[in-house]
């Protein structure tokens, strides 16, 4: 059984050096690429890859908000974070999104391939660097923290990073086809719910819960 697999990672380099990898190995066939997380949701949904690969900070939306979306109504397609974060708070998230697997990059080709095989047969992949004990410990402390982050949505996130990342209300609305009073209207909501008084606040803020990186 050969299984289909979609790689999302922002660097073209090793993204190109990770497909030629997969390629080369018998019975994996890497089905799509994506270098932004919008193009990466999209092209997963469309093609119902077997496992996706997702790098955590893909711009316009990132590694997690793709994760959570493809969890909540693709639960079939399995879930493989590939990323630099050895970070407690993305490790915890990752596993309150109960991905299937979390890969550092810098053990990505002696480890990716293996992580596949586990996953695909039902398993949970962590990265050698990460033990389930320091992982339990990450999710207890984790869901002690949740704070501010929790009252905005999934779409409100979404908006966060985009406006982090510098995007004008204008350039949001055409992004993800919405008019540009629901995003004037988003932006308002966010503000509000999140006591922010500014732009640079709402960086700040983008920065501190792991949405985009400084």
């Amino acid at each position: 059984m050969t299984i289909k697999v979609f790689l999302a990672d922002d660097h073209k380099i090793l993204r190109e050096s990770l497909i030629i990898l997969l390629q080369q190995e018998q019975g994996i066939q890497v089905v799509g690429e994506a270098a932004d997380g919008h193009r990466a949701l999209e092209e997963i949904i469309r093609l119902q890859p077997d496992i996706a690969i997702l790098d955590i900070s893909l711009p316009q939306l990132n590694g997690l908000e793709v994760a959570a979306r493809l969890k909540k109504d693709y639960a079939h397609i399995k879930i493989i974070i590939l990323t630099m974060h050895k970070n407690e708070d993305f490790v915890a998230r990752a596993c309150q999104l109960e991905v299937n697997g979390y890969v550092l990059k810098e053990n990505a080709l002696e480890e990716l391939l293996k992580s596949i095989r586990v996953v695909q047969e039902g398993g949970t992949y962590l990265s050698s660097d990460i033990t389930s004990t320091v992982v339990a410990g990450f999710v207890a402390n984790f869901n002690l923290r949740k704070g501010k982050s929790e009252l905005i949505s999934s779409r409100e996130r979404e908006i966060v990073q985009l406006l982090a990342e510098g995007n004008s209300n204008k350039d949001i609305a055409s992004l993800l086809n919405l008019s540009l009073k629901t995003v004037e209207t988003h932006r308002s909501n966010i503000m509000h719910k999140l006591g922010l008084k500014n732009i640079t606040d709402l960086v700040l803020y983008a920065v501190r819960n792991h949405i985009i990186e400084p």
